[in-house]
């Protein structure tokens, strides 16, 4: 399992998590679910980002990237 140290993530090749989540109410008809701090953290994510869900046997969420900005491009 991934290891956290001081607040980071230590930076190894594959992070393997494995929890359960209980399903919590969102409005009037949908379901939510929280991700792994450790994995957001991995992941340099942070409010707003987004992120891919692939649902068919099983679900998979990954890092959507962020598309590259003007000023980035020109940096």
């Amino acid at each position: 399992m991934a290891e956290v140290e001081r607040g980071h993530v230590r930076e190894v090749e594959l992070m393997p998590i494995k929890v359960e989540r209980i399903l919590f109410r969102v409005g009037e008809g949908s379901l939510a679910v929280t991700l792994p701090k450790a994995w957001v953290t991995y992941n340099h994510l942070k409010p707003g980002d987004t992120v891919e869900v692939i649902a068919n046997d099983g679900v998979l969420v990954r890092v959507k990237e962020k598309p590259e900005t003007a000023s980035e491009a020109e940096g």
